[in-house]
């Protein structure tokens, strides 16, 4: 474990697991359970930002998030789930539990649990686990990205709009080939070649002057990140259209950046090491990170909705 992982985990004070908080140590999954042995196991990822003058933490687009992880539940026909109010309780108390002066990451995964065979749908657990996460450096200096040899599931296989941890075999395959080739970033292509998305991110790219991002029946998880790109975007009268990509438009983009709640925007400096561009993170890019920006700390009044306070508990 890195030294920044280290420290994040120091500051982890509890943890929800089950709807009861206990010291990350004592949080205990069974080996025999389905949610191991058969990956029966979704999850999501919610951001937490800090708005030092509001002496706040603002959870960004937690209803959201929250009724995607339920709808991966049912497409994934867990038995008795834990509700929405359940969930959304339980995550904002988990946060303010830990009392954090920083920007957080929510970690929000269900399973079945117990032991089971592989057609299992009960019972089901629930972990909330909330730590300190910065922004990643490459939200400034950008990432090259490369083509992955392995293609996107496909919805009649594994479908990717489900948040299920078995999904994500198929992202971590294109990841350490990426890695492997000295890539910052991997892209994967549909069964047909046209651009999907990354392992953990949505792919968008410029060409004169219009955004352009695969639509959500590409092999793409329906990204709660992308679609507030979409919109913000459209609010500040930037055009922006879903269709597919080809591949070889990635070469001739004039920008391109790959998003998600992890790693926010990145820019992406290259493809298959032909710049995109010039090679440089572009100004729709850059305006569309300072839009973000903007509105999950709550610098504006726009889409307040979005953002949930947290209140620290006793």
């Amino acid at each position: 474990m890195s030294n920044g992982a280290d420290d994040a985990r120091a500051k982890i004070k509890t943890v929800t697991l089950n709807g009861e908080r206990m010291p990350l140590a004592d949080a205990r999954v069974s080996v025999m359970a389905p949610g191991l042995t058969y990956a029966a196991a979704v999850f999501e990822g919610i951001r937490a930002y800090r708005n030092a003058a509001a002496d706040q933490l603002w959870l960004f687009r937690l209803d959201d998030h929250i009724r995607r992880f339920v709808n991966s539940m049912r497409l994934l026909r867990f038995d008795d789930p834990p509700s929405f109010d359940t969930v959304r309780r339980q995550v904002i108390d988990d946060v303010a539990a830990n009392g954090y002066r920083e920007d957080v990451y929510v970690r929000l995964q269900a399973y079945i649990d117990d032991w089971g065979d592989m057609t299992a749908t009960g019972p089901v657990g629930m972990a909330i686990v909330s730590r300190p996460r910065p922004r990643v450096p490459a939200f400034e200096t950008g990432r090259d990205f490369g083509i992955s040899a392995w293609r996107r599931l496909a919805d009649n296989a594994s479908p990717p709009r489900v948040k299920a941890t078995a999904n994500y075999l198929n992202g971590r395959l294109a990841g350490l080939d990426a890695k492997a080739a000295g890539y910052g970033g991997a892209i994967l292509l549909t069964e047909r070649g046209t651009v999907s998305e990354g392992p953990g991110g949505c792919i968008f790219i410029v060409r004169d002057g219009v955004l352009i991002t695969p639509s959500v029946t590409s092999g793409i998880l329906e990204s709660v990140t992308r679609d507030t790109l979409i919109r913000l975007a459209g609010a500040d009268g930037q055009a922006c259209v879903e269709r597919e990509i080809d591949r070889t438009e990635l070469y001739i983009a004039d920008e391109a950046f790959y998003c998600g709640t992890g790693q926010e925007v990145v820019p992406m400096l290259s493809v298959d090491r032909l710049p995109v561009g010039d090679g440089r993170p572009g100004p729709i890019t850059r305006r569309l990170q300072a839009l973000y920006d903007d509105t999950v700390r709550g610098h504006t009044d726009d889409h307040a909705d979005w953002r949930t306070a947290v209140h620290e508990t006793n």
